[in-house]
């Protein structure tokens, strides 16, 4: 019998910026073993010009907490700007070989 060995729970960190603030956000969340990143800019259901971005976080479920309370002071800062983060599971969303290279190989 192969000895399996224990995945880390991983999470979809989901964080909503002001547009210009997605380097200020990465650069704190390299700290918290963040293993992807993906960001693009959002808009709302009016015709305004992309005044947000969305931030894409692939993170462990032990960092989780952390990260957000980082934000979240980071927040207060961005004067007014409504901003929102998340974190969703990604158990068994997807592959086994994709969740591997994302957990960095396990624990």
């Amino acid at each position: 019998m192969k000895k399996r060995k224990n995945l880390a729970k991983l999470y979809l960190l989901v964080i909503t910026i002001p547009k210009g603030k997605k380097e200020i956000i990465g650069d704190m969340l390299e700290k918290y073993d963040v293993t992807a990143f993906l960001s693009t800019y959002a808009r709302g259901s009016t015709e305004k010009v992309f005044t947000k971005e969305i931030m894409f976080c692939v993170i462990k479920k032990d960092k989780v907490k952390d990260a957000v309370l980082a934000i979240q002071d980071k927040y207060t800062g961005f004067h007014k700007k409504i901003s929102m983060a998340y974190a969703v599971p990604l158990e068994r969303i997807i592959g086994v070989s994709s969740y591997m290279a994302l957990a960095k190989g396990g624990v």
